[in-house]
């Protein structure tokens, strides 16, 4: 994990197997000329992640995702976080859906149509 450096991201991990690097979890402050924001001032952490090929399809990305998620609402507490992808990759929407995210809106960019969801951590009922 590095820890937050204004103007950067709040988070990046390595996702690793039998120590070697198999990809990535980043926590990047989403771009304000963007679309898709759920606070009028931009002020979103965007999830993100990227693995070699290989690793692809074995649930490594779920629980690496998870994990950061776990640890975000300690860092930043009340911050949300979201996720944009294409809604044709289908893996990418399944495990949207997995981690919890919910749709806030579609739109297109990159000559695409992409979905755009929010998560936030539950709070714990007392």
């Amino acid at each position: 994990m590095v820890p937050e450096v204004p103007g950067r991201r709040p988070g990046l991990f390595v996702i690793d197997l039998d120590d070697t690097m198999i990809g990535m979890v980043t926590l990047d402050r989403r771009d304000a000329e963007r679309p898709g924001h759920v606070r009028p001032d931009a002020g979103e952490a965007e999830l993100g992640y990227m693995l070699l090929p290989e690793a692809w399809g074995r649930g490594y990305a779920a629980e690496a995702c998870a994990a950061a998620l776990d640890w975000f609402p300690d860092a930043l507490p009340g911050e949300p976080v979201v996720l944009c992808t294409r809604t044709a990759n289908d893996r990418a929407m399944r495990l949207a859906t997995k981690l919890g995210f919910t749709e806030v809106e579609r739109f297109e960019e990159y000559g695409a149509e992409q979905w755009f969801g929010v998560w936030r951590p539950l709070t714990p009922s007392r």
